[in-house]
């Protein structure tokens, strides 16, 4: 099985002012991105910071031992069009796995993931990339 080389997480919401995305990559590249929205006059920000190798390769263990490449694509109530949103990708080699879920739906395994990505993004000093 091909290694693990990429995991993101990204958050919104319809009436959100921004949203967000976190990506780290195994090479220890890390990226996180506030999307700004036109309609509430924000805009994007970008920065940069680097992800400990041991920390990348902990929570892609994490990803196998989750069985996030076996849970369904979607999570969420089909009544519900709106609330906070969140799409969890991952790489492995040429395959890519996004799963979303709407409000909280979902399995506890794809909850843990995301506090475990939380948690691993909060030890990354991140750095305004230059516009």
């Amino acid at each position: 099985m091909p290694p693990i080389t990429q995991i993101s997480i990204e958050r919104d919401c319809f009436g959100c002012a921004s949203g967000s995305l976190l990506l780290m990559r195994a090479d220890g590249s890390a990226q996180r991105v506030q999307r700004g929205k036109a309609r509430h006059g924000t805009v994007d920000v970008l920065a940069r910071g680097s992800v400990r190798a041991e920390d990348f390769a902990a929570l892609a263990r994490l990803v196998e031992a989750q069985q996030f490449f076996a849970m369904d694509d979607e999570y969420q109530d089909p009544d519900l069009r709106d609330g906070p949103w969140t799409l969890t990708s991952v790489v492995r080699g040429a395959q890519e796995k996004r799963v979303f879920r709407r409000d909280e739906a979902g399995p506890e395994a794809l909850k843990v993931l995301e506090l475990r990505i939380d948690e691993m993004a909060a030890k990354i000093t991140f750095v305004a990339a230059p516009r």
